[in-house]
């Protein structure tokens, strides 16, 4: 847990929150991230959603391969973003195989564009979104670079079936703190998927 005196430090919070995730085991945390698969998987069919969108799993995140794998299997549209570091910004790609991936920007692997061109104005069900630290207020601490919510502002823009897109944060239920800081331009979760439940606002 964060200390209350320091809630309103996001270098801290990071830094405190990396550290507990780092901390567990490659045995729990894949045990827990399949276990939160699972909820997701169970989330796209209450909604019947036929694409959603993933991140490929960097270090100790939350991993969604067994959910990307179940996206493939049952023939929904599986996307996931491509980082571009000179304007800290995201395009969105089909994911379609492991194959379709190549290191990108920080060495997280991404979709490899001369395998899949960049997909403008798809709007998915759903897009299911890393971070540092989430509340259950929909409040999400990411990395710092501001990507996601870059790319959320720009693709909400673009689209106008965005607005019936569900926006998940996913991570392990020791991420969750009490209160996360919050400017005008973060990203605001509408839900949060643990290992041990969803919670929809």
């Amino acid at each position: 847990m964060v200390e209350p005196n320091q809630l309103g430090d996001k270098a801290y919070i990071r830094n405190q929150m990396t550290i507990k995730r780092n901390s567990l085991s490659s045995e729990q945390r894949k045990l827990w991230s399949e276990a939160a698969c699972a909820k997701a998987e169970k989330l796209l069919e209450s909604r019947n959603a036929d694409a959603f969108m993933v991140y490929v799993a960097f270090r100790s995140e939350l991993d969604l391969s067994r959910l990307i794998e179940w996206g493939w299997r049952t023939g929904r549209d599986v996307l996931a973003p491509r980082c571009l570091a000179a304007d800290r910004s995201m395009t969105l790609h089909y994911l379609r195989s492991w194959d379709d991936l190549m290191p990108g920007a920080y060495g997280i692997m991404e979709p490899n564009p001369d395998k899949t061109p960049r997909l403008d104005d798809y709007a998915p069900s759903v897009v299911f979104v890393p971070g540092i630290a989430f509340n259950e207020h929909g409040g999400r601490l990411g990395y710092g670079g501001g990507y996601y919510d870059r790319f959320a502002e720009t693709y909400q823009g673009k689209s106008g079936k965005a607005a019936n897109t569900l926006w998940i944060g996913m991570s392990f239920e020791d991420q969750l703190t009490a209160e996360i800081p919050h400017e005008r331009h973060d990203l605001k979760m509408d839900g949060l998927i643990t290992e041990r439940g969803i919670y929809l606002l």
